[in-house]
This record gives structure tokens, sequence and C-alpha cells, in this order.
């Protein structure tokens, strides 16, 4: 009975085309598979699709993978590009080829932080080596969101392990792969050793894309059909004489980002002239006139300019240097351990000085390098960091916010909510019986909602003139509601003829005064009230009268004044 060996490279989440796949008898799968995942952890890692890191969701694929695992099945993982930013030999077996043991691989990669390059080529030789000596074929899924960077042709060590009899048949999925020299190497890798290539262009198809990975490595193996005469792939940049491509640093990985910008403008002296065409994309590829020109990169919040000669005959290649890094971060919050959602991210540089403000639950900035801070901020709660960026740096800035969420409605009396004209104030506690603490914020919403960090809070709520206060703790990370009684009602008062009515206290002061209250111009008084007694001090032309009325907590009270 043959035994079938798997290979894995999950950089992302992925969506692919349906794939037609044999399915295989029970008893042929009796004995398990052998499976070695290996883990991209390149740099490019930390690019975000669909609104999140791509090693959020090379973490979520490999969950969603073990548990298409059996217990027989024999798993390993493998990991290239997480300890160093610049060695091609970054590959290592953190949790060698053993019994399948889920809650130890995902450890393993809950622990990878993307730093360094691309080595497929390596990494095919590797785990080619570490499967060899099983009597089955080694099957390789390679999940890569961009090229070899390494120096190294992946597609022809393909086909010399395949000529080697190791073998090794190669299924290749192209996460988010829009360049095309990536993408024809990485369809190569797979037609070189009899397997398939796949586009995925998001994560809507990861688990359907995984199965069908792990059921076409379990198919039983198909006599190879005779490899028909080499023939020379088109170059799909053959009609392009003016090409580009763009690293963060020098010598490191090409940046696969789609969101560069390659703006040609016509060269005016040193500088740049008259602007002329812009191209977005990893890759610049386009047919251009013979000439002088200056070429402007821009991604994120870095510009280059670079001067191109365009000759009549030949091919242009530029590699631009960014001298930049890229920032990502997932905010948290404290106690909780919540997502961060509904937050500002602003970034200023060393003096203060501001440069970029995203508002994406996981953000992305590409900087120059050199120090920087970052601010977390939502609603009156915020959290900051210093960190420093050097070229060709693609880092992960943890954030811990300490935030949570309060919310305040009011009722007049049981069953009589407040549904307009409430306002909601929120201070830090009084110093003394006379002096009101820091104002924080106000909101006008019938549910008025607060994001605060965690401490004692004054929180006040007005309708009109009646107005409730509490003091509230707020921990870390817990939701709070507060509803206020107001114990108050509604006056609705007419005074026809009148220019002014004035509202006061129904009892006096021991100096025979009243307190007046308020006052409005006009014939009519409409305001929420404390449920009491009062007295509507009314002034048409030189006489004023008293009339007296009553508000009932809950209740509407319409009094004509005349």
């Amino acid at each position: 009975m043959t035994r079938a060996a798997v290979t894995l490279l999950l950089p992302a989440l992925l969506s692919a085309a349906p794939v037609s796949i044999a399915t295989t008898p029970v008893a042929a799968q009796a004995q398990g598979t052998e499976t070695m995942l290996i883990l991209d952890a390149s740099g490019s890692m930390w690019g975000l699709v669909d609104g999140r890191t791509k090693i959020a969701g090379a973490r979520t694929a490999v969950g969603t993978i073990l548990g298409q695992f059996k217990p027989g099945d024999r798993v390993g993982l493998m990991v290239y590009g997480h300890r160093s930013k610049g060695e091609c030999s970054d590959i290592e077996t953190v949790v060698p080829l053993s019994p399948f043991d889920p809650d130890r691989i995902r450890a393993a990669v809950a622990g990878v932080e993307p730093k360094g390059r691309t080595p497929i080529a390596d990494s095919l030789r590797q785990a080619a080596a570490a499967l060899k000596g099983g009597e089955a074929r080694a099957n390789v899924i390679l999940v890569s969101d961009g090229i070899e960077t390494c120096n190294a042709d992946p597609c022809a060590v393909a086909a010399e392990l395949k000529r080697a009899d190791v073998g090794l048949v190669a299924h290749v999925i192209g996460f988010d792969v829009a360049d095309p020299v990536a993408k024809r190497q990485l369809a190569c890798i797979a037609g070189a050793t009899g397997g398939v290539y796949l586009d995925a262009a998001n994560a809507d198809g990861l688990a359907s894309a995984l199965t069908r990975a792990v059921a076409a490595a379990r198919a039983p193996a198909v006599a190879p059909k005779p490899a028909p005469a080499a023939q020379a792939e088109p170059d799909p940049l053959a009609a392009n004489n003016l090409r580009a491509i763009a690293r963060l640093a020098a010598g490191s990985d090409p940046v696969t980002d789609s969101g560069l910008a390659w703006a040609l403008h016509a060269k005016s002296g040193a500088e740049a002239g008259a602007w002329l065409s812009t191209d977005y994309g990893a890759r610049l590829a386009r047919g251009q006139e013979p000439g002088n020109y200056v070429l402007r990169v821009t991604l994120g919040n870095v510009t280059r300019d670079l001067p191109v000669t365009v000759r009549r005959d030949g091919i242009t290649s530029v590699d631009v240097v960014l001298d930049a890094g890229t920032v990502t971060s997932e905010g948290r919050i404290v106690g909780s351990g919540a997502k961060a959602e509904g937050v500002a991210w602003e970034v200023r540089d060393s003096a203060g000085q501001w440069i970029a403000t995203q508002y994406d639950a996981v953000p992305r900035f590409v900087l120059p390098a050199g120090a920087y801070e970052m601010t977390l901020t939502k609603g009156s709660a915020s959290a900051k960091k210093a960190f420093a960026l050097a070229a060709g740096d693609s880092i992960n800035l943890g954030l811990a916010l300490d935030s949570s969420r309060l919310t305040v409605d009011a009722v007049f009396a049981a069953d009589e909510p407040v549904e307009t004209g409430l306002v909601v104030e929120v201070r830090e506690p009084r110093r003394d019986a006379t002096t009101p603490g820091r104002w924080i914020a106000t909101q006008y919403d019938t549910l008025s909602a607060f994001d605060l960090p965690s401490g004692t809070y004054e929180v006040i709520a007005r309708a009109g003139l009646a107005e409730k206060s509490r003091i509230v703790e707020i921990g870390a990370g817990e939701p709070i509601k507060v509803t206020f009684d107001l114990q108050a009602g509604f006056a609705a008062l007419t005074a026809s003829g009148a220019s002014k009515i004035e509202i006061a206290a129904a009892r006096k002061s021991i100096s025979g005064q009243r307190k007046l209250l308020d006052t409005a111009f006009g014939e009519t008084f409409e305001k929420a009230m404390p449920a009491g007694d009062y007295v509507a001090i009314v002034t048409r032309g030189t006489n004023t009268s008293e009339v007296r009325f009553t508000v009932s907590a809950g209740e509407r009270t319409e009094q004509s004044l005349d």
C-alpha cells in the first residue's frame, strides 16, 4: 500500500477556481499521509488582503487545514523568512515530521513574525529531502503571494526534482498575484511537476480551496504522461520596453503591493516636468517612446523621483529603492482582548509633525526610514507607542487600548423614555462641591455612547430643566450601560398676548424672593422639567401676573396662563 506525502506552503487566506479531483478509496487512505507544512513568513506577509494581514490569514488557513488531517497522518511544519530580514538561508523546520499534533503546530504558527525573503527554490529542495524515502510521490501544495527573491529559479529546481525521480508533484496557488512575471514562474513550478496552478484573489474560497488541495494530495497516483517537448514560454512583457520594480531597501524583496503608482514625467532640467502617464501595480511594464524622463514612484507616504532614459533599441530596466519600511498594527482592547474597531490610527514623526491617519481596523503605513510615534484612538481613549523604522523593515506594532464603552439613556419616569432633547455629559469627578471636573465629552443622542479609558467619571444627563448626575466606575474592557430616571415631566404653557413667560420656584426664600429658573419670550413655554410645583410669571406690556402649575413625573402638563 502506498502513502501520500504532502508539502503545503501557506502564506495567506485564499480563494480559488474549482478543481476536479479524483476521490480515493477508503482502503488506499488507511495508512495515512506524510505532510510537511511550509509557512511563508517573508516580509510581504504583513500586507493586507480584505482588511486583514496576510500572516493572520495564514494562521487561519493552517487551522483550517489541520482539521482535515487524520489521526494516522504524520505532519511537520517548516517556516522561512521569520528570523532574518535579508537571509535567504532562513528556512527552519520548527515541527519535525511526526505523528499529527495539531496543538503543537498551532502554537508554532501563532509565534511566527514575518521579516525576510522568499526562498521558494530552496524550500522545495528541503521539503523534498524531508519527505524522501517513502514509497509514494511527494505532493507539494505551494501557496505564494510573489516571486522567488533569492537568485534561484524554482521552476528549474522543480523540473530537476522531477527528473531525479523524487516523485514531487507541485500544486501551486498564486495568492493576490497580479505581476505577470511572478504568475508565470508559479505556474511553471506546477507545470514542471505535473501539478495544477490556481489563482486566488481573496479569502472567499479558503475552506474549499484547501480542502481540494489536500484531496488532490490524497488521490491515487496516476501514471505520468510522457513529457512534451520543451517549448519556450512567451515573454509576457515582450511589448514593453520600459520596465521597473521597487524595493523597500537595496537587496530586499521586490514590493508586491498593487498600490504602487508609477508616474512618468517629461524631464525639465534636473526636475520632473509635465506629467505624461501613470500606471499602477507591483511592476511597471509599458511601451514608451525613446527620450529622457523622470519616473516618480509613490507607495503610501513615500515618493521617489528617478531620471530615466529610454533608448530606441533594447529594454530599459529600473530597480527603484524606496528607502522605506511598512508598519501595521492590530489593536486590542485591554481586559477583553477584543479587536479594536471604529478606531483612528495616527502617525507623527519624532518632531511631532503629522504624517498620516488611517481609519481601518488594521492599518498599513508605508513610511520613509526614520523615527515615529503611532497613536491609536477610540473615542476619548488613546494609546501611543514610539517606533523606529529602518529601510526594508516590515513590522507589526502591538498596541493595547484601555477603552470601555459607556452607553447612557434616560426616562422621565418608568416606561416614559426621553426621546428628544437629551444631553449627556461626561466629566472627571468634581474637585469640590463648587468646582466641576474637567470636561471630557458631550453627546446629544437618545442612546449616547462613549469610548473611555478605565477610571471614575461623573456622568450628567439633562433634558430641559431636568438634570441628574451619577459617579460611574468603568473597568478596562468592560462595557457598561447607565439609565437615568429624571423624575420629570413636560410643561406646555400658553399665555395669549404675553411678551415673556418666566418660570420660578413655587416656594419663596426667607427673604420673600422666588428663584428664577427659566425664561421664554413670546406666548408659549415648552420644556422638560423636574416634577414639582412652579409659578409662571407672565408679562403683558407693563403688567405681570402669576399662575401656579404642577409638573408630574412621566406626564405632559398643558395649561393656559390666561
